[in-house]
């Protein structure tokens, strides 16, 4: 078996959000070095740079990283988080900025007057937004393509530039290539999960409800939610204690579960058209996995081929974002990516009573997968069943749509079923792929203990 990997611009920061901190408050670093790392990548590295917009401002990161250094050099520290460089992905609010969400239709939107709510807090910690990242415009797409600007490409597979996974693309580029230390983005089907495990990176989509979605741009109110890209579970569950109003001060790393861990992996669906490669990976994980003490029960779970044959969720984001775009959609369809605003006009003819139905048939599907994780700590699966492929593979139309249905199906899971998710790195040379643990809903805390096991575990690989 040999690694896919050839030329990559995969080059993250040394430290994590945790380990930085550490470090500023022994004063081994400064926020102006970390800073100056970031910019670095950014300056000097093209794919980093194609994972921004334009609102990056160097000298505002400057600005604050300075400020940082001397509040905490007079021994004084709000937050052990100060001075943090982070990203934003583009549909969030942050003040004085425009949120255009990907796309050139609102471009001329005025500046937001405050941050969006998730963002807030992290403003509050001290972290330093570095700038705002690419995104598939308004966040409709897993495969992170966007006709409207710089397009970043996936971190591992740098030769013929290979997708970077959506839609949060640009936030898991700039944490892969060291231009941030971590990322914000937003997950209504994976689009944290899918470029994380696109890039070697860890992904959490909380439970829907965790976190506060007011001044973040909707795609389907049913599905969004607000989640992040880091290099641990540690670091991604941080930043899901804070944007979900906790302490900075009083938070500790989720400890990994000890003893009597069960997963649950499907025999089927998850594992359909999957790629030879992730599969042969994934079993070795397993294996790995099981002789570290994780019982791992393989077996039917017929519930994931009914959400297929209903195909709910793809009914419910084409009617809700249709809704919201509806104006834009009928005054300026030519201002949308035409791969978009084909998927939300299949919305238009959505009637209330057939929503009606759709959200009714989705609690049902719910409560079956509730009782069916008794006596589960989580569900487990390659977080994609493909590796990433070629841009270029992507410009016909039904290679597009067949490539987008692929690595959306595993993912979109979670927020069907309204659980919490997150994506681990399979650790196997570079190889673009993750494995997935997904459980109900408000079990965030415990499924972020359950990944800490199993990363602990990949790490002794």
């Amino acid at each position: 078996m040999s690694s896919p990997v050839t030329k990559t611009s995969f080059d993250p920061h040394p430290d994590t959000l945790i380990t930085a901190a550490q470090r500023l408050a022994r004063g081994e670093i400064t926020s102006r070095q970390l800073v100056e790392h970031c910019l670095n990548k950014i300056e000097t590295c093209e794919n980093a740079r194609a994972a921004f917009t334009g609102d990056f401002s160097a000298e505002r990161a400057r600005q604050y990283a300075d400020a940082a250094d001397r509040i905490r050099a007079k021994g004084y520290q709000a937050s052990p988080w100060a001075g943090v460089p982070i990203s934003v992905k583009d549909l969030f609010d942050i003040k004085g900025q425009v949120t255009r969400a990907g796309s050139t239709i609102l471009a001329d939107r005025p500046p937001a007057l405050s941050d969006a709510e998730a963002i807030a807090p992290l403003r509050d910690a001290g972290f330093i937004f570095i700038g705002r990242t690419q995104m598939t415009e308004f966040a409709y797409s897993g495969l992170g393509l966007n006709p409207h600007g710089p397009q970043p490409w996936n971190t591992l597979i740098d030769e013929g530039k290979a997708i970077p996974g959506g839609s949060s693309s640009g936030g898991a580029v700039s944490v892969a290539t060291g231009a941030a230390l971590a990322a914000i983005g937003s997950d209504t089907g994976g689009s944290c999960r899918i470029p994380a495990a696109m890039n070697a990176l860890t992904g959490y989509k909380p439970s829907a409800g965790r976190i506060s979605r007011a001044g973040m741009i909707p795609l389907s109110p049913s599905f969004d939610s607000v989640g992040s890209i880091a290099r641990t579970v540690s670091d991604c569950a941080l930043l899901d204690h804070l944007m979900a109003g906790g302490n900075p001060g009083h938070w500790s790393a989720p400890e990994p579960v000890e003893s009597g861990l069960r997963l649950l992996l499907p025999t089927s669906f998850v594992r359909n058209d999957a790629d030879a490669q992730i599969l042969a990976v994934f079993e070795t994980v397993m294996r790995h996995l099981e002789s570290g003490g994780i019982e791992i029960v393989r077996q039917p779970l017929p519930l994931l081929q009914d959400i297929a044959d209903l195909n709910i969720q793809a009914q419910i984001v084409a009617a809700e974002s249709f809704h919201y775009f509806h104006d834009d959609l009928i005054q300026h369809p030519d201002q949308f990516d035409p791969r978009v605003s084909e998927r939300m006009m299949m919305g238009e003819h959505t009637s209330v009573q057939t929503l009606r139905q759709l959200f009714i048939e989705r609690q049902k599907l719910i409560a079956r997968f509730n009782a069916e994780m008794s006596g589960f700590d989580a569900m487990v699966c390659p977080t994609t069943p493909i590796l990433p492929p070629q841009i270029a593979a992507c410009f016909d139309p039904d290679s597009y749509g067949r490539f987008n249905r692929l690595v959306l199906r595993n993912p979109s899971l979670a927020n069907l079923l309204d659980g919490c998710s997150i994506t681990l790195p399979l650790n196997w040379k570079g190889l673009p792929a993750g494995i997935m643990l997904t459980a109900c809903n408000g079990q965030d805390s415990r499924v972020q203990r359950v990944a800490r096991r199993c990363e602990v575990r990949l790490s002794a690989s």
